[in-house]
C-alpha cells in the first residue's frame, strides 16, 4: 500500500525567482535529433543520490547538487564520482542574490549558479550541513577540481528549447511555484496531480520527459514518489514553472603559475574565475556601506570566514619567512572594485616572492560615474556647442571656477561625505571590515605569528587608514611604515592623527608621496574638471569651498609645504618624495598604485632594501606593456632590490 512522503507537511517552500538581468545568456536549440520521451531508464542506471533537505530551505543547493552529481557521473560514466556539497552550493547562492547578507531563507537559481561559476563545487565529505558555512582553505581547493563550464538560461514557456537542452545535456536546473499536489505524492506515484493553491517556490532538476511532462528528482528523500522521481505535466509546468539552467562541467586545469597574478588575470576568460578567486581569496577583504565586512559577492566575507584566511592560513603562509611582514593597502576614492582586485593581482606575484604579504581592503568608493555625470551636468547647461574645442587655457580655468560650486551643489560634497563615512566605519563601526581584521592581526603579533605591520593608501585611502592607524596604536601595535600616495585627507587629519603616531613612534616611519603642484594642475578630473581630484576635493567636496579659501589637503603640494614644518622631514624615518622624480614616475593623481617606480620605492621601505638605479628603469616598462614583458620586468625588479639600513624600531 502506498503510503505518504515523510514530513512532508513540514517542507520550507522559499525559492525566490529570479529578477531580470539582460546580461543571462539565453540557452539556443540546436538541430539535436530529439527522442519522443527521454530514457529514464538510462537515468536512473547512473545511481544519482536522491537527496533530502529535511525542513531546511535549501533546495537551490540540493536541486543544483542533484544537477552536478549527474553530470559528474555521467562524464566518462563514473558511478563512483564524489558526491558534491549541496550546502556550499546554497551558502554561495545566498552571496550572489540581490538580496543583501545572508540571515535569510530561501535563495534564487542564478544566485546558485553564479556561486558554483565562481567558486566551483567542493565534495560532500568537506561540507556536510549548513552549521558551519565558512569557506576553508581545504574547501576552497577541493571546489576547484569541478568548475562549471558554459551554462545558460532556458526560456521556460519554450517546451522545444528545453526537450533539446535535456537532449543535449540529460539535467535542469528548475524553479517553480508548487501547489498542494506536491505534498499528496505518495510513495510509489509516477505523477503530481494538479490541485488549485499556491505554497510556495521551490527548486529540483529536471531529468527526462515523455509525451506527458517532464520527470523532476525531488529533494525529499527516496520515499517520495517512484525513487524520488515524478512527473510533472506540461500544464502544471507551463503555469507554475519560473526559471531553468542548463549547465555543462569544466575541465580542471593546473596552470604554471597563479591565473590570478597581472598577465594571467588580464586575460583570463569568465571561465577561470574559480581559479582567479582561489589566488586572490586570501588576500582580499571586502568592506560594504558604513565600512561593514561584505559577506556578499565573490570576495565576501562572514566573520567566520575573515578569521579563517587571517588566523589560520596567513600564519601558515608567513611561517617560514625570514621576517614575517603583512602590508594593509586600502585603494583611493572613485575606483570601481574590479580595478581595485586588479591591483591586487598586479602586485600579488612580487610581493609575495619578496616575503610580503598583502591584506587589502576593498571599500565602496566606485562613485566615480555619479561624480563625472554631477560635473557633466553642471557644464552641459553653460556651453554652447563646440566652445570647449577652442576654448584656452584662461577659458578652462573659468570653467573650473563654475564647475566647483556646481559639484557641491548637485551632490558631489555629499557623495564624498557618504564615501568618507564608509571609510572611517571600516574601523569605528564593531563589525567594520578594518576593525575585525585588526584584532585578529593584533593577536597574531602578540604571540610572534606577525612582526611587522605596514599600511599603504592611495587618496582616499589615507581616510580609511587614519581610523585604523590610531585603532592598532590603541591595542599596543607598532606600525613599522606608513606610505600615503597622493593623500586625499585633509591637513587637519594628519595634524590630528598620522602626525602625533609619528611623533611618538607608534607609526615608525612615513613616507608621503605627491604630484608637484604643476603636475597636479596639469591633471584633470573625469576629462570634464582641468585640475586633479585633489584640487576638486579641496575647492569643492571637503568641509570648506575654495571661495572662503577651501580645504587644506596633505596630498596637494601646495597646502603641505604651508602645513609641514621642513624640520618634520628626517630622512630615512619620515620622507616626502615629489612626482614625477626618482621615487615616483607619476603625472596623474591616479598613476601611483600602477606605477612600477612607486611601487618599487614602497616596497623598498616596507623590507629594508633599496632599489638600484637599473631597478628603477626596468620599472618603467610596465607601463603600457604587453602582459608578458610585464611579468619579466617585475621579475627584473625583484632582482634588482638591494639593501638599504632599515629604520631604527622604537
Amino acid at each position: 500500500m502506498a503510503k505518504a512522503a515523510s514530513a512532508a507537511p513540514d517542507r520550507t517552500f522559499d525559492v525566490l525567482r529570479d529578477t531580470i538581468d539582460f546580461r543571462d545568456t539565453l540557452y539556443v536549440p540546436t538541430l539535436v535529433r530529439i527522442a519522443g520521451a527521454s530514457d529514464l531508464a538510462a537515468y536512473r542506471a547512473y545511481g544519482i543520490p536522491v537527496l533530502d533537505q529535511g525542513r531546511e530551505g535549501a533546495c537551490t543547493g540540493f536541486a543544483l547538487a542533484t544537477v552536478a552529481n549527474y553530470l559528474l557521473r555521467a562524464r566518462g560514466n563514473d558511478p563512483s564520482a564524489s558526491e558534491v556539497s549541496a550546502w556550499m552550493l546554497y551558502t554561495m547562492a545566498k552571496r550572489y542574490d540581490e538580496w543583501p547578507g545572508e540571515s535569510y531563507s530561501g535563495s534564487s537559481a542564478r544566485g546558485a549558479m553564479k556561486g558554483w561559476h565562481k567558486h566551483g563545487l567542493c565534495a560532500l565529505r568537506l561540507w556536510r550541513d549548513g552549521q558551519d558555512s565558512t569557506f576553508t582553505e581545504e574547501r576552497a581547493a577541493d571546489a576547484i577540481q569541478r568548475p562549471l563550464g558554459a551554462y545558460f538560461r532556458v526560456n521556460h514557456k519554450d517546451l522545444v528549447a528545453m526537450h533539446a537542452a535535456i537532449t543535449e545535456v540529460g539535467v535542469l536546473f528548475a524553479t517553480a511555484r508548487v501547489h498542494p499536489g506536491w505534498q499528496a505524492v505518495r510513495e510509489g506515484d509516477d505523477s503530481i496531480a494538479y490541485r488549485q493553491g499556491d505554497i510556495g517556490g521551490h527548486a529540483f532538476a529536471i531529468v527526462g520527459y515523455d509525451r506527458d511532462g517532464f520527470w523532476i528528482q525531488n529533494s525529499w528523500g527516496p520515499d517520495w514518489g517512484s525513487g524520488g522521481l515524478a512527473r510533472l505535466s506540461y500544464t502544471d509546468w507551463l503555469i507554475n514553472g519560473s526559471d531553468v539552467w542548463v549547465a555543462a562541467l569544466g575541465a580542471p586545469v593546473r596552470f604554471e603559475q597563479p591565473v590570478a597574478n597581472a598577465p594571467m588575470m588580464s586575460g583570463a576568460p569568465r571561465s577561470y574565475e574559480s581559479r582567479t578567486y582561489a589566488d586572490l581569496r586570501p588576500h582580499i577583504v571586502m568592506a560594504g556601506n558604513d565600512g561593514v565586512l561584505d559577506p556578499n559577492g565573490a570576495y565576501g566575507l562572514t566573520p567566520d570566514g575573515l578569521r579563517n584566511i587571517i588566523v589560520e592560513r596567513l600564519p601558515r603562509r608567513v611561517a617560514a619567512w625570514r621576517t614575517k611582514r603583512v602590508v594593509l593597502y586600502a585603494h583611493g576614492g572613485l575606483v570601481k572594485a574590479e580595478s581595485a582586485i586588479q591591483t591586487v593581482a598586479n602586485n600579488l606575484e612580487t610581493l609575495m616572492r619578496e616575503e610580503v604579504y598583502p591584506i587589502s581592503f576593498i571599500w565602496h568608493s566606485d562613485a566615480l560615474t555619479t561624480l563625472s555625470n554631477i560635473l557633466r551636468e553642471g557644464l552641459l547647461g553653460r556651453r554652447s556647442e563646440g566652445v570647449l574645442e577652442a576654448a584656452t587655457d584662461f577659458m578652462f580655468d573659468r570653467v573650473d571656477d563654475t564647475l566647483e560650486p556646481l559639484a557641491r551643489l548637485l551632490g558631489g560634497k555629499a557623495l564624498w561625505d557618504e564615501m568618507k563615512e564608509n571609510a572611517e566605519g571600516a574601523t569605528t563601526n564593531r563589525a567594520g571590515a578594518a576593525r575585525l581584521t585588526a584584532d585578529h592581526l593584533a593577536d597574531l603579533h602578540a604571540r610572534g605569528a606577525i612582526e611587522e605591520i605596514h599600511l599603504v593608501g592611495h587618496s582616499a585611502g589615507a581616510v580609511f587608514h587614519a581610523r585604523l592607524a590610531a585603532y592598532l596604536a590603541g591595542k599596543q601595535v607598532p606600525i613599522r611604515s606608513l606610505s600615503l600616495w597622493a593623500p586625499a585627507c585633509t591637513v587637519k587629519v594628519f595634524n590630528r592623527v598620522y602626525k602625533p603616531l609619528i611623533a611618538r613612534g607608534a607609526i615608525e616611519a612615513f613616507d608621503l608621496y605627491t604630484l608637484d603642484d604643476a603636475t597636479e594642475q596639469a591633471d584633470d578630473c573625469a576629462g570634464i574638471y582641468h585640475k586633479s581630484l585633489l584640487y576638486l576635493v579641496s575647492a569643492a567636496l571637503e568641509e570648506v569651498p575654495r571661495i572662503s579659501g577651501g580645504t587644506a589637503l596633505l596630498g596637494l603640494q601646495r597646502d603641505a609645504e604651508g602645513a609641514i614644518p621642513r624640520g618634520f622631514w628626517q630622512a630615512p624615518k619620515t620622507r616626502w618624495l615629489v612626482a614625477p622624480g626618482a621615487a615616483s614616475r607619476a603625472t596623474h593623481h591616479g598613476d601611483f598604485d600602477d606605477d612600477g617606480t612607486t611601487l618599487l620605492t614602497t616596497l623598498a621601505r616596507i623590507t629594508g632594501r633599496g632599489t638600484s638605479a637599473a631597478a628603477i628603469q626596468v620599472a618603467e616598462t610596465t607601463r603600457n606593456a604587453s602582459p608578458v614583458r610585464i611579468r619579466r620586468a617585475r621579475r627584473r625588479l625583484c632582482a634588482a632590490l638591494v639593501p638599504l639600513p632599515v629604520p631604527p624600531t622604537r
